[in-house]
């Protein structure tokens, strides 16, 4: 029989394997919740011990754990699929409750790496945001080369050959433009969507979220939408904000209409969407 000592300690296990895998940048994952944290606990404790854990969070460290949205699947034979998918949550992340005026007030400072990976996703789901939710893979590389992904989505060593301005050849920048979207796409926040198959049947709509973006030779019927991490850190109402900062103009209720055409969405100016 599980005692209360139990489950608490295995709470305190799941805060620390949360805070560990928010500091890595990775998702939480039920199957390492249920091997390494809660060793000894049987599948009824989950929730209890889960419960328990973001009360920790939320008390010490002014978090929660919330989860992340399933993967689209947006072709012709997947949202029926989707329609019958499980809606038990497999993966969170942490996110802060703390309102955003009291966030302003503690001027809470980012590293150096998160702050360049937050700017240059924002700028790629703003496209992504008013393009109607979506955008064709040579579209997204262009505009990926535009934008110069920042240094620390390469691999190690990989960015200092094209550090000095007007060194890097049409090759390179290409290739850092695919590099930059399989880094985006393998930490959520795009998810890849095939609209179709290359012997003609109709979309197989298998999310790509952790495969290496391919050779453009092999990207025809592709797009590119907001993955679950995207949806988790970056709100409509905080994309219009940011969309009207980057512009320069004021996120008035006349932009935030604007932006909520171009998105597809009926923004209210309280961030909800109608």
């Amino acid at each position: 029989m599980e005692g209360d000592s139990e489950k608490e300690r295995a709470a305190i296990n799941l805060t620390r394997y949360a805070l560990a895998c928010h500091a890595s940048g990775k998702p939480i994952k039920r199957e390492d919740i249920r091997g390494p944290v809660m060793a000894g606990l049987n599948s009824r404790s989950f929730r209890p011990v889960f419960d328990l854990a973001n009360a920790f969070l939320e008390e010490d460290f002014a978090l929660k754990m919330v989860a992340l949205p399933q993967h689209e699947k947006k072709t012709a034979r997947s949202e029926a699929k989707n329609a019958n998918a499980s809606k038990t949550a497999n993966r969170w992340v942490l996110q802060s409750v703390l309102p955003d005026e009291a966030r302003e007030r503690l001027d809470m400072v980012l590293a150096k790496d998160e702050k360049s990976i937050l700017g240059f996703a924002a700028m790629v789901l703003s496209l992504i945001f008013v393009n109607n939710m979506s955008i064709s893979h040579d579209q997204l590389v262009l505009d990926v080369r535009k934008l110069g992904p920042p240094d620390c989505v390469f691999p190690a060593g990989e960015a200092r050959d094209m550090s000095v301005a007007g060194s890097a050849t049409d090759v390179q920048l290409e290739s850092a433009a695919h590099t930059a979207i399989a880094y985006l796409a393998r930490h959520s926040y795009l998810d890849k969507i095939s609209l179709h198959s290359a012997n003609g049947r109709q979309g197989f709509g298998e999310t790509q979220a952790t495969q290496q973006t391919a050779d453009a030779e092999g990207e025809s019927g592709v797009e590119y939408t907001w993955g679950p991490q995207a949806k988790v850190k970056f709100e409509m109402m905080d994309m219009a904000r940011f969309i009207a900062a980057v512009s320069g103009q004021e996120c008035t209720p006349d932009f935030i209409k604007a932006v909520g055409r171009a998105c597809g969405q009926n923004i209210s100016a309280t961030g909800a969407v109608e």
